[in-house]
């Protein structure tokens, strides 16, 4: 006898059934859609139909503690929505009772069990019996024969039933462009939602790497997490032709996979699958995926590059969730989002996963990632810093040298400290090798070029990150029109980019009027900055002394008001700058040299810094210059 039934995966009640697995509500057969956390707590009132369920229990049940929102407010939206899906109301419920501190669903309901019934794909055997028998030992090495084809073959099939004829999927014109969603974490538990946030990265990752198919990136995707957007609105929004679908459920070591492909201007499901298997074998996992989908629609494909394909191996389960976690932190630090020690803990999580899996290179890219942006930002001493990075960024390529990230690693170390342009362009042209869609390789590459005047293709570079990753590298395109001196298109660009900051637009103006060397506007807009940022002293002083003795004491108010400031390395670069417009070039020198012998990014900028062109011809200059490697 089973002593264990099978899982609930749906509730009806009155007209309506609600899909646990698909994350689905329909009243009579027709879908209501309804937001994913709107649906989580609508689960949890019907899997305890009748009884009261605290606020507290709904937020311990579907809030991750160490995400920081409004609890009140999302509860109570949450509710509202369901009450609008429900066409039921709080003053005359027939579904969802308020009570003191919580809620009650209270019609009568009934539950459904059984497996899902979307239809699953012809699994490779190794999935098939995944669960059936725990003792049944698996050869790897027939598994790894089969893993040249990698989660490539799923991209791959992906990307030919994008182009499969209108007859088949009645979809015309072809698809050109995807987005992948982020899946939905279907474990009942919020503190898994780093690991479907993972899963969604890595099936963006592995898409963007058919060149010829326009994937959006994890950034553009994220705002979807709790969207109810329509599939018109997302190819409106992303301007992609499709995207694709799903959740993840992990129990333990456990994972089970869903996924479907929708034609984002029809709204028509192409495909659906369903996978399981074992996190220790992820890779693995992902390859076989990818091997059922190809079986699947009977896509023939390529094999891959043997120069660049790698055998998976098994993951420590402890390491691979220390490496997302930290990625998922270190991703943070760099947008708008980014929390307080978003950095910090990015990089003890990366330590873990090394100590967790002493071979498992993603773990030492991530740290080499870590250790560069700490240095290149002053928060550790630079030159320590940029060691411990190439080190790192050296072991992640000796375990794998097929790791775009680690090749940008090593490639910023070569750039920020070791002012090596060949070699920073060779492992920045071999990572793009790799993932010509990297986003934060072409950045890089971006700043690379304009440190060796190469103009016109940095900007290029700088818009390709951008349209890769919006967020991320927001501000690609205005500092590489900023860095060419393209001022009318750096000021269109900044007006868009820094739409919610206003300060900062005044900001960027007067550095345009200060390199134009139109110095009234240059004080009125900095005027202007400082009032908006609420430093209302420093703006009258300011302004006091452009009134009495013009832009030379305006000047040497600025020089005050930086004296008193503490950030050593802001003081460097911008007291040379100063000193460089008040004709002082024996002080510029001076703190440019107390750069050169720190080592920092900033210096490699002097070629690209209106503020030093009457120092151009100046002997010491120029030799500064030699000694750092940039074109004269």
């Amino acid at each position: 006898m089973n002593d264990h039934p099978p899982p609930s995966i749906g509730y009806k009640f009155g007209p309506y059934h609600a899909d646990t697995v698909g994350l689905e509500l329909r009243k009579s057969g027709i879908r209501i859609r309804l937001q994913p956390k709107p649906f989580q707590v609508l689960a949890v009132l019907l899997g305890r139909a009748g009884q009261a369920v605290s606020r507290e229990e709904l937020k311990k049940l579907l809030w991750a503690p160490d995400i920081f929102v409004d609890f009140d407010h999302g509860l109570n939206t949450a509710v509202n929505k369901i009450r609008e899906a429900l066409s039921d109301s709080a003053e005359e419920p027939r579904y969802i009772e308020t009570l003191p501190n919580g809620y009650r669903f209270i019609s009568e309901v009934s539950e459904q069990f059984g497996q899902p019934s979307v239809a699953s794909a012809s699994l490779p055997s190794s999935l098939r019996s995944a669960g059936a028998d725990p003792k049944r030992a698996i050869s790897w090495r027939r598994r790894y024969l089969g893993a040249g084809v990698g989660l490539a073959c799923l991209i791959a099939v992906v990307f030919l039933a994008f182009r499969i004829p209108r007859k088949v999927f009645g979809v015309s014109p072809a698809i050109q462009s995807v987005a992948v969603l982020p899946l939905k974490n279907l474990s009942g538990d919020p503190s898994q939602e780093y690991f479907s946030d993972s899963m969604t990265d890595e099936l963006i990752t592995q898409l963007a790497k058919i060149s010829s198919l326009k994937v959006s990136s994890a950034a553009s995707v994220v705002r979807y997490r709790n969207s109810s957007a329509s599939a018109s609105e997302i190819s409106r929004d992303l301007k992609v032709d499709a995207f694709v679908t799903g959740g993840v459920v992990r129990t333990g070591d456990k994972i089970r996979v869903s996924a479907q492909l929708v034609d984002a201007r029809t709204d028509r499901h192409i495909w659906a699958e369903d996978y399981q298997g074992d996190l220790r074998d992820i890779i693995v996992l992902q390859n076989d995926i990818a091997t059922a989908i190809a079986h699947s629609v009977q896509a023939k494909i390529a094999p891959p590059n043997a120069s660049t394909a790698s055998l998976p191996r098994q993951v420590d389960p402890r390491a691979y969730d220390a490496y997302i976690r930290g990625r998922g932190y270190w991703f943070r630090s760099k947008t708008a989002n980014a929390a307080p020690g978003d950095l910090e803990k990015s990089g003890e999580l990366f330590k873990q996963a090394i100590q967790y899996d002493p071979a498992y290179a993603p773990g030492y890219s991530g740290l080499a990632n870590y250790y560069g942006l700490m240095a290149g930002d002053g928060l550790i001493p630079v030159k320590e810093g940029w060691r411990q990075s190439e080190e790192a960024s050296r072991k992640a390529l000796a375990l794998d040298s097929g790791l775009a990230e680690a090749h940008c690693a090593l490639a910023s170390k070569m750039l920020f400290y070791d002012w090596d342009w060949p070699g920073a362009e060779r492992e920045i042209q071999r990572g793009l090798e790799l993932d010509t869609h990297y986003a934060e390789l072409h950045n890089l590459y971006s700043h690379l070029l304009a440190y060796t005047g190469r103009f016109d293709q940095s900007i290029a570079e700088a818009r390709r990150a951008a349209d890769l990753d919006p967020l991320g590298e927001r501000f690609a395109v205005q500092r590489a029109l900023r860095f060419s001196c393209r001022y009318d298109l750096f000021l269109t660009e900044v007006a868009v980019i820094f739409v919610q900051d206003p300060a900062r637009i005044h900001e960027e103006r007067a550095w345009v009027y200060r390199a134009k060397r139109q110095h009234p506007e240059e004080v009125s807009e900095t005027d202007q900055q400082l009032r908006i940022e609420g430093c209302i002293p420093c703006a009258d002083s300011l302004s006091r002394a452009y009134s009495q003795t013009g832009y030379p004491g305006w000047l040497r108010e600025k020089l005050k008001q930086l004296d008193a400031k503490s950030i050593a390395k802001a003081k460097t670069f911008e007291h040379a700058e100063l000193y460089a417009a008040m004709g002082n070039t024996d002080m510029a020198m001076q703190y440019l040299n107390q750069g050169y012998r720190e080592h920092t990014e900033p210096l490699l900028r002097l070629q690209l810094t209106p503020a030093y062109d009457d120092m151009r011809t100046d002997p010491r200059f120029q030799e500064l210059i030699h000694r750092i490697g940039l074109p004269q």
